[in-house]
């Protein structure tokens, strides 16, 4: 009787009868120096290949410094299911052909985040996972009182196309002898790659904000993103979608006839993230998010953060950064805008 093989047994076994019948060595690297240096293809990060070299061992060259990349290797490209057999390289582009592809694909070879060997795929073992901390704060005695500080973190997990992060902050604001104004939230971000640079988003926030006089809110959203390059140097990405807010307000002392405790709405949003590492090891970052309701068009809110963060020794870093906020549709006795000047340090992982 036939026997009928799973999509993942037939990748499985395409993959086991490439590797196997290569020969030992199976590749060529050649630099932009014009250095060739035969051996094989290990895997690829954001910034770098590694390479096993057959006289000079395990090699971590940035890809910056590649021309020409040659393995026969089946090979797992960040975005892509099937195998994929590289062709070489085109001036930047890597040129690459996966499953039933007649024609090849060209994509510039810094953009890709993640390449490993196809087996290495299978067998699960492909994951990274960083974080930060960062603790910022104000202080102040005499003609001022003042009490500021802040403290947020977040963690990255990847799984091959799969890129998990979660984000937390606390603050505490105040000014004078009153009681300070807290905000407190967290966020986790789902993003699945299912293209070498195109992903689907999905997004939840839950927090508290006192600053805005907002005692619960709850965000759920979904859409889409494009990461048009992502390495150890520079990063940027957009996202777009839809999102589903639910705020439910404090309230105040006399509230108004017309006050809503609690509002659902539905609305689309923007959002951009950027990095780049300049010299002497300061970097610079901006993001921002623009959400609008779909029901009134004046009920829209922009969050927006740039900065500089410095290399004070290895792994801790000091940290400048404006925080710009707006809420078109305030709510009483709130002011529309926030703008907030921080410095901190922060801590990498």
């Amino acid at each position: 009787m036939p026997v009928y093989l799973t999509t993942q047994q037939w990748r499985l076994a395409l993959a086991a009868y490439l590797a196997l019948s290569a020969p030992v060595s199976a590749g060529m690297l050649e630099l932009r120096n014009g250095d060739r240096i035969a051996g094989d293809f290990v895997s690829a990060s954001e910034d770098s290949v590694v390479w096993q070299s057959e006289s000079l061992g395990r090699l971590t060259i940035e890809k910056n410094k590649i021309y020409d990349l040659q393995t026969t290797k089946p090979l797992k490209i960040n975005g892509v299911g099937e195998p994929c057999m590289v062709e070489g390289m085109e001036f930047e582009h890597l040129v690459y052909l996966c499953g039933d592809d007649v024609v090849p694909r060209r994509v510039p070879l810094v953009s890709l985040a993640m390449i490993i060997p196809y087996e290495t795929y299978i067998s699960g073992d492909s994951s990274t996972l960083n974080g930060r901390v960062n603790v910022s704060g104000t202080y102040a005695r005499g003609n001022e009182i003042k009490d500021d500080w802040k403290i947020s973190g977040g963690v990255e997990y990847r799984l091959v196309d799969w890129r998990h992060s979660g984000n937390f902050e606390y603050a505490s604001y105040s000014r004078g002898k009153s009681e300070p104004d807290v905000r407190w939230g967290g966020r986790y971000v789902l993003d699945w790659f299912f293209r070498e640079r195109w992903f689907l988003n999905s997004d939840v926030r839950y927090g508290h904000d006192e600053t805005r006089s907002i005692d619960r809110y709850y965000n759920i959203g979904a859409g889409t993103g494009y990461q048009f390059w992502e390495n150890n140097r520079t990063a940027l990405a957009m996202t777009g979608g839809l999102v589903s807010v639910t705020e439910q307000y404090q309230v105040p002392e006399n509230p108004a006839p017309d006050f809503v405790r609690k509002e659902d709405r539905i609305a689309w949003r923007l959002g951009t993230d950027f990095r780049y590492k300049l010299p002497l090891g300061v970097s610079f970052f901006h993001r921002n998010e623009y959400v609008r309701s779909f029901e009134q068009d004046r009920d829209w809110q922009l969050n927006s953060t740039t900065g500089f963060s410095s290399m004070l020794v290895s792994t801790v870093y000091s940290e400048v950064k404006l925080d710009y906020e707006v809420d078109n549709d305030p709510q009483p006795g709130t002011e529309r805008e926030d703008i907030r000047l921080v410095v901190g340090l922060t801590y990498e992982w």
